[in-house]
């Protein structure tokens, strides 16, 4: 099945005070402007940040949902590892709020989880490697066994997986963050001895990684969180 074009990002006007209507599609928004999801999903989903100044303006955004306290977000400048923030908004809406200081410190943003409204997953069978260019999706159905799901970069720039599903952890999230080619990372997470960067569950120096879990027959849900723009990807679930 040949892939999908990837959705083309969107860029905000910066109008303070009138929200860019936002379905969790790559958005670059400007200073003073605010994108907002009228519903987010009842589930773990990943927000993801990056810097879009090419000069070195640190970001800030804050998050609100649901009449909650704005939620602070530093975005660095000048890095290609994307920021990530894991959590489940519980159905309510999701406000995102460019407040850096710099005018010139636009920022790209994308969440990403089954059911947001801006994506249509490409459907993941066991055995058939499945193409996922920047910003695509992908959700199948595990078997009641041992399963892998093989992530693999098809050149050397930085790619960014996410993949939910399986139990609730101590958080209440079931999401695993894992980044390919990572040369500023290197090799960290499960059976490395070190640990990984903050939101993320393993990074590898090389082009493939491959995720083992057991989850019963349940959803399995994968996307390609590289920037804007990334090369493709191939992700390939497989059965012991």
């Amino acid at each position: 099945m040949a892939s999908e074009p990837p959705a083309a990002p969107l860029q905000g006007a910066a109008v303070t005070g009138t929200p860019i209507a936002w379905t969790g599609n790559w958005l670059l928004l400007p200073v003073s402007a605010s994108a907002l999801m009228q519903q987010t999903a009842n589930g773990t989903t990943i927000f993801v940040s990056m810097n879009g100044s090419q000069q070195n303006n640190a970001g800030l955004l804050y998050l609100t949902s649901g009449g909650s306290q704005p939620l602070p977000v530093n975005v660095p400048a000048l890095t290609a590892q994307p920021g990530l923030l894991m959590n489940n908004w519980q159905a309510n809406n999701l406000s995102v709020n460019n407040q850096s200081d710099n005018q010139q410190t636009s920022i790209w943003i994308s969440l990403y989880g089954p059911g947001i409204p801006g994506q249509q997953p490409r459907a993941l069978s066991v055995g058939t490697p499945t193409t996922l260019t920047g910003g695509q999706s992908a959700q199948g159905t595990a078997k009641p066994q041992f399963m892998q799901l093989t992530l693999q970069c098809t050149d050397s720039t930085l790619c960014v997986f996410g993949v939910i599903g399986g139990r609730l952890d101590s958080t209440g999230n079931n999401g695993y963050v894992i980044s390919l080619n990572d040369s500023q990372n290197g090799n960290t997470g499960p059976n490395t001895g070190k640990t990984p960067p903050d939101g993320y569950y393993a990074t590898t120096s090389g082009n493939t990684y491959k995720f083992q879990f057991n989850w019963g027959s349940s959803t399995v849900y994968v996307a390609n969180m590289s920037a804007p723009n990334a090369s493709s990807t191939q992700v390939t679930l497989s059965a012991f």
